[in-house]
């Protein structure tokens, strides 16, 4: 890619292919979410989208805004989301990504940080979320450049996505984008490649976020080396649904929006408020005939448990899902393992294939080519269960500072466990003597917005940035994530043991959801462990137990968990071991805190949650 800018590259492929698909979107009404009645999908060309930027970047102009200016999109992953941050860039200004799912508290900081006080808002609740921020002053946390204070947001234009009550600050998306001969800006035109294009916050699991420094170039190079390795041409198609305000979604759009691979949207079926809607967001999965599927690994594990549970149906259809399974898992672990499965995995395996395809349109349309998993650590067991079932899944690895993809799993050639080699030559990969992982290339940002110290630390004087993830590379240069640097747990003994994989092991018996392992300074590792809801009721009908009151005191239920554990103990040092767990009855979400919007787990936020607890398997 030879355009120097994000908003030079869109304005040229919109003048070369004005009459090309830029994206689909599924047309949804509230409430419509049977599974029966396929939605009608519209679809969007460069001339439209174009006229669409042009209006909303003369929206901006009027409300002020001028090259380097800062403004905040908060909104769910949407066409719009879009539109907004290549109109931002085209006046020169800086895209600043919000969570849509952020309380507003956590917003203001990102505002106050940043210094955006223009801002793209979704609907009525986002709106809600803004006004009632100006309205009082707010307790900004300390960082090491800056002592904690008290501020109060100001702001003085909001451009919502949907209608919102009659405001002074409110101008809707309709409204601007109606004026169809809006001029094209031309400030973009003396912005230089290596110039900010946007602020990333990190996901704050250990502190207050980081406003991530990243360049035109950081960008147009990772949508090339997207190319250069494989895993989109200019014929693919990508169903995006995961949010925008995180990098790795925002790649796949800016592949969309500044080639011919087209992108598929989910559709709105709610117009005041951003919170998802499972149901509609699968049938829009399953109907939208792409090819390539961006997921985090926690999406899969709920895909897991779902066909997982199929498996209790009650008759014909419950024995069908459990030889599909069984065979499935047979032959792969035959393949694997370089034997030859039994005459009767084989027979059942032949004979439930046209079950495995079916779940794989169930699951991904009639279209699909391959799953790409990024975002955090895919769990070793949940990659081999689709992989059996014949739904590839291919694990990258990237962070927010590298802008964003640096390896990418290859279709058949690549060891699952391993998020593959780099996507591009000019991508380089340095591991430490301690483990640690450190790239360099033109995808790597610029550094923290205000955050000297933290660059510092980070960054290396010749450019190399450090992951703080553990890897090993292979002769292949395939790379294999061992865990976080930080997150190494060193007990009272002096032992040094990684959680990541231990808790994938929690996490393989049915009946736990999400695992935490602690042991830092201590004398040895307990965990935290979630249920799985519809298992522990699948499980309690086939012991004839009626659940009753907190989790953690049910007999029943800790010996059969204990169980697991003993099992997965036998394969560990004898410090890496498992000594004792507490059932937790909530699980971790983002909404109580105790996940990242990118469903991350905040290790800190869940120590200091469950102290009691923990001190108590002390």
């Amino acid at each position: 890619m030879t355009a120097p800018t994000i908003p030079t590259t869109f304005f040229q492929i919109a003048e070369r292919m004005p009459e090309a698909l830029v994206y689909k979107q599924a047309v949804a009404e509230a409430g419509d979410t049977s599974s029966d009645v396929p939605r009608r999908w519209r679809s969007v060309n460069f001339r439209t989208v174009e006229q669409h930027v042009n209006a909303l970047a003369g929206a901006l102009q009027r409300a002020g805004v001028t090259q380097g200016t800062k403004v905040a999109i908060v909104s769910q992953t949407r066409p719009e989301w879009m539109e907004a941050d290549l109109a931002i860039l085209a006046l020169g200004a800086i895209s600043v990504s919000v969570y849509q799912s952020l309380p507003a508290d956590d917003i203001a900081y990102i505002l106050f940080d940043s210094g955006a006080d223009v801002v793209f808002a979704e609907n009525q609740e986002q709106f809600d979320k803004l006004i009632e921020l100006t309205s009082r002053a707010i307790r900004m946390p300390a960082t090491e450049e800056r002592p904690e204070s008290l501020t109060q947001v100001v702001l003085r234009k909001i451009l919502t996505f949907e209608p919102v009550a009659p405001h002074p600050l409110a101008e809707s998306y309709d409204q601007i984008v109606s004026n169809t001969t809006a001029p094209r800006p031309n400030q973009y035109e003396t912005v230089a490649v290596d110039e900010l294009a946007a602020l990333v916050y990190t996901s704050g699991t250990t502190g207050p976020p980081k406003g991530v420094m990243q360049s035109h170039r950081n960008h147009l190079a990772n949508v090339r080396q997207a190319f250069e390795c494989g895993l989109v041409d200019n014929s693919s198609s990508i169903c995006l649904f995961l949010p925008l305000a995180h990098a790795f979604a925002k790649l796949m759009g800016y592949i969309g929006f500044l080639t011919p691979v087209v992108v598929h949207f989910p559709g709105i079926i709610d117009r005041t408020s951003s919170g998802l809607n499972p149901a509609s967001t699968t049938k829009d999965i399953r109907e939208s005939d792409a090819q390539i599927f961006p997921v985090v690994p926690r999406l899969l594990e709920k895909m897991r448990d779902g066909v997982l549970a199929a498996r209790n149906t009650p008759g014909l259809k419950g024995k069908l899902v459990r030889l599909t399974l069984w065979s499935a898992n047979q032959v792969f672990e035959a393949q694997k393992n370089g034997r030859s499965a039994s005459v009767g995995a084989r027979l059942a395996f032949a004979a439930t294939g046209s079950l495995r395809k079916k779940l794989q349109r169930r699951l991904f349309g009639n279209s699909f080519h391959f799953v790409v998993s990024g975002g955090a650590k895919l769990p070793l067991e949940v990659a081999e269960f689709f992989t059996s079932l014949g739904i590839p899944i291919l694990e990258g690895y990237g962070l927010t500072e590298t802008c964003v993809a640096t390896n990418i799993a290859r279709m058949g050639k690549t060891p699952l466990g391993s998020v593959g080699p780099v996507l591009a030559p000019d991508i380089e990969l340095r591991i430490e003597e301690d483990g640690e992982i450190l790239f360099r290339g033109p995808n790597i940002a610029l550094g923290y917005y205000h955050r000297d110290a933290a660059t510092k630390a980070a960054w290396t004087e010749d450019g190399w940035f450090r992951t703080g993830d553990l890897g090993t590379r292979d002769d292949d240069g395939n790379l294999r994530i061992v865990g976080r640097k930080k997150e190494i747990l060193v007990t009272s003994g002096g032992k040094n043991i990684a959680p990541n994989d231990i808790e994938e092991q929690l996490k393989r018996s049915p009946l736990v959801s999400q695992a935490v392992l602690v042991g830092d300074g201590r004398k040895y590792c307990v965990a935290l462990l979630t249920l799985n809801k519809d298992e522990l009721e699948h499980w309690a009908k086939k012991e004839q137990l009626v659940l009753e009151g907190p989790a953690n005191g049910n007999p029943k239920l800790r010996e059969a968990i204990s169980a697991h554990i003993q099992a997965m103990n036998a394969s560990l040092a004898s410090f890496e071991t498992v000594k004792k767990f507490y059932l937790l009855d909530e699980e971790f979400t983002v909404e109580n805190g105790m996940l990242t919007p990118t469903f991350k787990v905040k290790r800190p936020v869940v120590e200091k949650r469950y102290a009691a607890q923990i001190d108590s398997l002390y």
